[in-house]
């Protein structure tokens, strides 16, 4: 009877488990107070550095983001419940295309180890209109761990000095890992820190640098 009754449990568990999406993203449409140029200059700066040298960014991009560190994981509910490291790096400028080998963490422990993140980064427009101008920076991975993702910043002027932004940071996971990231995880451990890099990058269009920021806390 124990038996039976641990594998229900477990059947239910499954089941929760294989519901929760694996796609996850943040979207966001706001209003920066700077020319399209100089907004769109951010969003590509943002990708070459992502793409070439991601620890580069702790030093604008993502300011407000501590740097990895296993010890720092608490609970699956944690901030640093999942993080990434970057090592081998390898980017071609011409065709703006990178390869970026990353070990990911699970509550401190290492569960995947060199994983590879490819990105390519695209600016656009459309055929028969000078805006909006979009920066599309798409990444897979190796593996079944990660399946994809993407980075987008679409800029339409609304002024001289302001610009339209659409914001979206998306994953999709990998079953998984999809099945251990519930919307607690989400929110805690991964979707606040692509609104504190839109942030950042629209404090350096508009101010040059980024400004102090509180940091959010433990429950969002």
């Amino acid at each position: 009877m124990r038996a039976l009754y641990t594998f229900i449990l477990l059947f239910i568990a499954m089941q929760t488990w294989a519901a929760r999406p694996q796609k996850r993203e943040v979207v966001i449409d706001t209003v920066c107070h700077a020319p399209l140029e100089v907004v769109l200059q951010m969003a590509e700066m943002y990708c070459r550095h992502f793409q070439s040298c991601p620890d580069s960014l702790y030093q604008w991009a993502y300011v407000g983001i501590d740097p990895p560190d296993p010890k720092k994981s608490k609970n699956k509910e944690s901030r640093d419940a999942i993080q990434l490291h970057y090592k081998d790096r390898k980017y071609d400028p011409v065709t703006k295309t990178g390869d970026v080998a990353i070990d990911i963490y699970v509550l401190g422990v290492r569960w995947w180890k060199d994983q590879h993140l490819g990105t390519h980064l695209v600016l656009s427009q459309p055929a028969l209109a000078p805006y909006p101008l979009t920066a599309l920076m798409r990444a897979t991975y190796s593996g079944s761990i990660l399946h994809g993702g993407h980075f987008m910043m679409r800029l339409e002027p609304i002024s001289d000095q302001q610009t339209r932004v659409h914001y979206e940071f998306s994953l999709t996971f990998g079953k998984v890992l999809s099945a251990f990231i519930s919307d607690k995880t989400w929110q805690n451990a991964i979707e606040w820190r692509f609104v504190i890099i839109l942030k950042n990058l629209l404090d350096c269009a508009e101010h040059g640098g980024v400004l102090p920021q509180d940091r959010p806390s433990e429950n969002g």
